[in-house]
């Protein structure tokens, strides 16, 4: 199979995160904190080294690094803290659904204004003017592979104490996350090469979260009461250990390849495929446009919708996406509301072969 979805979920995974993760499976067994001994312990350095090599990214301290079962619960967890009653929200029509849908329900719920954004440079502007009591926006679009401006965006919103959530779910493993953000969220399975179900929540010393969910945290104590300490707080339940023992290993990999260069050898092979499609009769494209975007690109076909372009790929081995992406705010901007996007997405392994079989597939439609 050629495996063109990566913007979802990167494939195959390196061979040092799966031994990672079957090291758990075979020989360790144990959850941090939960128990005593040489085993446990061990399990626990390992949490932390991976907590502190999400540290090391956002900017925030290793101890107010919280693992939890992926962005989704991250983005709800940090909206529902951050969103309070009545507040003026900023956010991007770049959204994924899971800062469309939570702030969608809390709009009624809370009562929020909610103002969407065609550029990081509108709100900035907005923030300057006086807009906005919190700012959630993503750090790319998981549609186009537009990188956006959240730098600047952080700093406007820091010029005027607003707390910014950002969604780095696309970037974490390609691009740098310190951009002054208050809460970084992220999921594990993308350009991070992890395992699925798990993600993170990063936040600065001054923002406080409230924990939505309650129960054990492998704490010494017989307590009633849930704890209030970070990161316990909001890590209730069992862990997803294996996920993590997978996501340590994988920053070393990230480390010893370089975030540059598995960006760089994921883009080149999407250059290529912005070439080849360039001028392709009933073919629109939808990319960033940059040469620092993301190596995500989403297009139309006047003759076929999305979904029977990806089942004709589909049965040539090749898996792409089609559809919309759920991320429903930017297609009324590119005018795909109707059947969404084919979306090709590549990594650091897609080769110029696996685009010229592609290639070949579209031209024959």
């Amino acid at each position: 199979m050629i495996y063109l979805d990566h913007a979802a979920t990167s494939y195959p995974k390196p061979d040092v995160v799966l031994d990672a993760v079957t090291k758990w499976f075979r020989y360790v067994g144990v959850s941090p904190d939960r128990g005593d001994g040489p085993r446990t312990r061990s399990c626990a350095e390992t949490v932390q080294r991976a907590r502190r090599a999400i540290a090391d990214r956002t900017g925030h301290r290793a101890d107010r690094v919280a693992f939890c079962s992926g962005a989704t619960e991250g983005l709800n967890l940090a909206l529902r803290a951050l969103a309070t009653p009545g507040s003026h929200v900023l956010t991007t029509y770049y959204e994924h659904s899971s800062v469309v849908r939570p702030l969608t329900a809390m709009t009624v719920a809370r009562d929020l204004r909610v103002t969407r954004s065609r550029s990081t440079e509108d709100m900035c502007r907005r923030l300057a003017e006086g807009e906005g009591d919190l700012v959630v926006m993503t750090h790319a679009s998981n549609v186009t592979g537009a990188l956006l401006d959240a730098d600047s965006v952080a700093a406007a919103a820091r010029a005027r104490g607003v707390p910014m959530i950002l969604d780095a779910s696309q970037t974490a493993g390609y691009v740098p996350l310190k951009c002054g953000a208050a809460v970084v969220v992220a999921s594990a399975h993308k350009a991070l090469h992890a395992p699925p179900g798990l993600g993170f929540v990063s936040v600065s010393e001054d923002v406080e979260l409230a924990p939505q969910k309650f129960g054990g945290t492998g704490s010494s104590a017989a307590l009633e009461r849930h704890p209030s300490t970070w990161p316990q707080a909001f890590e209730a339940g069992t862990p997803n250990t294996p996920a993590v023992y997978g996501l340590a290993a994988a920053f070393e990999w990230i480390e010893a390849q370089g975030e540059r260069a598995l960006l760089n050898a994921a883009r080149a092979p999407m250059q290529h495929l912005i070439q080849e499609l360039q001028g392709m009769p009933d073919v629109r494209l939808f990319h960033g446009g940059e040469s620092h975007d993301l190596p995500v690109l989403s297009f139309t076909h006047q003759r076929f919708d999305p979904a029977e372009i990806g089942a004709i790929l589909a049965g040539e081995e090749i898996h792409c996406r089609g559809g919309f992406h759920c991320a429903p705010w930017v297609h009324d901007l590119l005018g795909t509301t109707a059947g969404g996007t084919l979306r090709v997405s590549t990594g650091p392994a897609t080769t110029t072969s696996d685009i010229d079989q592609l290639v070949a597939v579209l031209r024959a439609l």
